[in-house]
């Protein structure tokens, strides 16, 4: 992105050596100016309501294909029926002129009968994106005051509560009988047709008011310049929350053509939408730059190209991939094609012809108005600039919108009176764009003056980014850019200024943020999972009158990677803590844990045992928690698979799937031996001034005998309360002798999430006036209500979880990096030019070792990931989109995994199973889904380990 001031424009034309042309006067870059933007035409629709140039059409060709999605089809009556239906319907339920109407919907043709039924109506259409975030739903609701709601059934659980009357368009009665006339609209030109919300530079999105006049202007323009021609089959690939989508649908609907509306799946994949465009033969394809390159990173990138039209918009094409585009589809015409959303849709077309013409950005020109609109570039006093200098771009005519919905001072703000028009009612609308006047009197885009940027063809608003991170409760400051470190790569960068500066977990890469907001760092998501339900959901060591208090000491022995300390530290304050963990790998996250979450908790990497030496350690890499001096593979594996079994459908149970499971979980069980040290607990106490131990916590497989054999008689007394986890058929019998010896009372319980094992835990509590033993039946009454997790632990995971609760995804952040303070120039403004880039490959080493992948699968996923991200090596915990990735490359990265697999890999499983481990559990599951259809419905995304 080029941000600067008009001065600094100035300058920005002599400095590439483009002064304007010696041979033009000032008065005849006038004369030029008015000639260019002689662009008045008269058409005789002009006083229709966009859904009567629908109207006109079907009238003229009813039986013509006017709608497709995927096997549905409907004729121009059909489409024009179902809308005369649904508007109806909406007039009975109150709509009218200037009500906006949401239109909650996926790709669909609803979608589309939605629409034209609001306009039908005499309503507007406010357009949500079924992906937006709940946050923002109920904004732009509540914001544009809708008191109405299109939606499809699978969606009603998405919005919220308290959202305007619903009417569900996929239950609709449609019927099959001619409905009476609808009840007269009066429809004027003046009228809203609909309100788009675009993101706003205060943290607030703003809502754009397109009259009926403005987008019929729009279409009848566009259909004339881009020769558009009944029977063209054209496709809609963008949402319909931003205008992109109506460069196509209401051009295609009034001229004749049929529409395709694509869906979404298909949209994300090469493959998916070459056989669509292949089978369907496309003709007009509008789409982002950046997407259609995206799609085009398969085997056949001729493809995805349509075959009449394709017109280019959202942002900046550099001219060496138009090269290769017509080198794909020599018969191809390719438009480039702008237009703020404030001025309808588009106001400058530039069809592509050879030679290609010399820019100074290096990217195609934007091209000259379409019809009854007017470009002024002008300087800082409001004077057009000469041919060849950058001046903002201010856009007047017909397609300028009314205004910001409900937002006056804003509205008055960027639509200013028009100085160059005699109408006095006349206004320009000031883009923010730098542009300068070729000498063919093409335009070509030259930057921004503000902090506005186009991230894949959304505009975006800095500001709005930065208030949403200033909103969560550790960021005290926030500064977003878009970057360009990289050739062709732009990216947003989140820098963050944390209120608390130590943030132990920052750098990790392996991290897991707990179903409670608590970002832990840990070795292996389903393990974690697990743990977290045991310990912070089942309480599991809070039962029968165990109790946590202020002030405590706890020692726990085989802590893992920590989870209990968190818990523990949520629960009472002033803990002392002492954690055992002798696997290397599963300390190196309790300390980083400890760190975070625990106010005095010493970490030991040891194992406690009956004796002082060393042993040997058996590691499993992929289930840390059955790691142990006596571990068993065999055994543990029985041990899995029950746990396995406890949780699937008991049809699911036979020999097959038994087997299945069996190879699943021995990939899970590959050893590494370490060798570590073991301590007696009573050597610890007297190393560290122990004097009591309110809570013994054992769990160290098959090793707790020995772990109680190593406490002395003289520190048995200091014990106030064990839990321990205990094979019944291994030390259950001696532990209940040693417990009852030293005056515990003592009772014994299954493991519910362990139920077909032998594992169990024994509760003692050494009796007291305060605390006795309880024989508790049910499972709920001890469970404690934990305070709010700490919201000044800052991690990446944590900040992008909490934007996407409050941000499209395109508004999202590829990086986060945190900063001591924000750089600051001599005058003590913030330098955004002094902040530091970023990369994945700069990306810092974790508090503990990635794990390596492990399977074949996992190796060809880290290696895709590697080359796409330009890392050295890639972790089998390690995150897409914390390394950097964002949706566009992850289309590309879906693409090539389809290649490597031979899967069609939706998009949405990359975003559900960001990590390597994840998605190769997702991809072996497809690929042995395709190799063995008599496996039954089982989904391997569903197996958890």
């Amino acid at each position: 992105m080029v941000t600067m001031t008009l001065t600094q424009a100035k300058d920005f034309s002599l400095e590439r050596g483009r002064a304007a042309p010696a041979s033009l006067s000032e008065a005849g870059d006038q004369q030029s100016s008015a000639a260019w933007n002689d662009t008045s035409v008269a058409y005789p629709a002009a006083g229709l309501a966009l859904h009567q140039l629908f109207e006109r059409q079907a009238a003229r060709t009813p039986a013509q294909m006017a709608l497709v999605f995927e096997q549905q089809r409907l004729s121009y009556s059909e489409l024009n029926r179902r809308a005369n239906r649904l508007a109806h319907h909406l007039q009975q339920l109150g709509a009218g002129a200037d009500t906006p109407i949401g239109l909650f919907v996926e790709r669909s043709l609803e979608m589309v009968v939605g629409m034209l039924g609001i306009l039908k109506a005499g309503a507007a259409y406010l357009p949500i994106d079924a992906s937006f975030p709940p946050e923002r739903i109920v904004f732009m609701l509540e914001d544009a005051g809708v008191r109405l709601l299109l939606t499809q059934t699978s969606l009603v659980s998405s919005l919220p509560a308290k959202a305007a009357p619903i009417v569900c368009l996929d239950s609709f009665g449609w019927g099959d009988a001619e409905i009476a006339p609808l009840c007269a609209s009066a429809v004027e030109p003046g009228n809203l047709a609909y309100v788009i919300y675009t993101s706003g530079s205060t943290g607030r999105p703003k809502g754009v008011a397109i009259e009926h006049h403005n987008i019929v202007n729009y279409v009848l323009g566009v259909a004339e310049r881009l020769q558009f021609r009944p029977g063209m089959h054209h496709a809609t690939v963008s949402t319909i929350a931003a205008d992109l989508g109506n460069t196509v649908i209401f051009p295609a609907l009034a001229t004749g053509g049929c529409l395709h509306v694509i869906a979404r799946e298909r949209t994300e994949s090469q493959a998916l939408l070459a056989e669509y465009f292949q089978r369907e033969q496309i003709d007009v394809l509008k789409i982002v730059p950046s997407h259609l390159a995206a799609l085009q990173s398969g085997q056949h990138p001729e493809q995805v190209m349509p075959k009449s039209h394709l017109i280019l918009g959202g942002e900046a094409s550099r001219l060496e991939w138009i090269e290769q585009l017509r080198r794909l589809a020599p018969q191809c015409k390719i438009y480039n094609h702008y237009g703020p959303t404030e001025t309808t849709v588009g106001v400058l077309t530039y069809h592509v012809a050879a030679p290609l013409p010399a820019t100074q950005s290096g990217t195609l020109p934007l091209g000259r108005p379409l019809p009854n609109s007017r470009i002024y570039l002008l300087d800082e006093q409001g004077r057009p600039v000469p041919v060849g200098v950058p001046g903002e771009l201010c856009i007047g005519g017909r397609g300028v919108a009314r205004g910001y919905l409900r937002r006056p001072e804003l509205t008055a703000e960027k639509f200013v009176a028009d100085p160059f028009s005699p109408d006095p009612e006349q206004r320009l609308y000031r883009s923010g764009d730098l542009a300068r006047y070729l000498p063919d009197g093409n335009i070509e885009f030259c930057g921004r003056i503000d902090q506005q940027v186009k991230i894949h063809g959304n505009r975006v608003e800095l500001g709005e980014i930065e208030a949403a991170l200033r909103a969560q409760g550790g960021v005290r400051e926030a500064l977003v850019m878009a970057r360009e470190d990289e050739p062709d790569v732009k990216q947003l960068v989140a820098y963050v200024v944390p209120k608390r500066m130590d943030q132990p977990l920052w750098e990790g890469n392996a991290l897991h943020v707990l179903p409670d907001g608590s970002p832990v760092a840990h070795l292996n998501r389903n393990e974690t999972d697990y743990i977290y339900n045991e310990i912070f959901v089942l309480q599991a060591y809070l039962r029968h009158g165990i109790t946590i208090e202020d002030g405590d000491c706890i020692v726990d022995a085989g802590a893992n990677i920590g989870l209990f300390t968190v818990f523990a530290s949520r629960l009472a304050r002033n803990l002392k803590v002492i954690s055992f963990e002798p696997n290397p790998a599963a300390f190196a996250c309790l300390k980083a844990n400890a760190m975070v979450w625990g106010s005095s908790v010493k970490c030991l990497p040891l194992g406690l045992s009956s004796e002082n030496k060393s042993a040997e350690l058996t590691f499993f890499e992929g289930m840390s928690l059955l790691s142990g001096f006596y571990a068993d593979a065999a055994t543990e594996q029985d041990v899995v698979k029950n746990y396995v079994l406890n949780q699937s459908d008991e049809s699911l149970n036979n020999e097959t799937w038994t087997q299945e499971i069996s190879e699943l979980i021995d990939d899970k069980l590959k050893t590494k031996t370490v060798s570590t040290q073991l301590r007696t607990l009573s050597s610890i106490i007297a190393d560290e001034g122990i004097d009591r131990i309110d809570l013994l916590k054992v769990n160290v497989e098959k090793s707790e005998l020995d772990v109680l054999m190593g406490i002395s008689p003289d520190d048995w007394p200091k014990i106030r309360q064990l839990v321990i986890e205990v094979d019944l058929d291994s030390n259950l019998g001696p532990i209940l002798s040693l417990l009852e010896l030293y005056g515990f009372e003592m009772l014994v319980e299954q493991d519910p999430l362990l139920s077909r094992t032998e594992l169990c835990y024994v509760y003692a509590i050494r009796p007291s006036a305060e605390h006795r033993l309880l024989q508790q039946q049910s499972a709920e009454e001890h469970r404690r209500t934990l305070p709010a997790a700490d919201a000044e632990i800052l991690t990446p995971v944590t900040l992008r979880n909490h934007l996407k609760k409050r941000l499209p995804a395109y508004m999202m952040p590829a990086a986060f990096v945190l900063l001591e303070k924000l750089p600051l120039t001599a005058n003590g403004k913030i330098d955004r030019q002094a902040l530091p880039p970023w990369s994945g490959a700069s990306r810092a080493t974790p508090a503990n070792d990635s794990v390596m992948p492990r399977t074949e699968t996992e190796r060809a996923i880290a290696a895709i990931w590697a080359e796409m991200l330009k890392l050295d090596s890639v972790g089998v915990d390690d995150d897409f989109f914390d390394l950097g990735g964002q949706s566009l490359m992850a289309m590309k990265l879906v693409s090539r995994i389809r290649d490597a697999f031979g899967v069609n890999l939706p998009l949405r499983n990359l975003f559900d199973h960001s990590t390597v481990a994840g998605l190769a559990e997702v991809v072996d599951g497809l690929v042995w889904l395709a190799q063995a259809p008599s496996h039954g419905t089982c989904d391997r995304e569903e197996i958890d380990l």
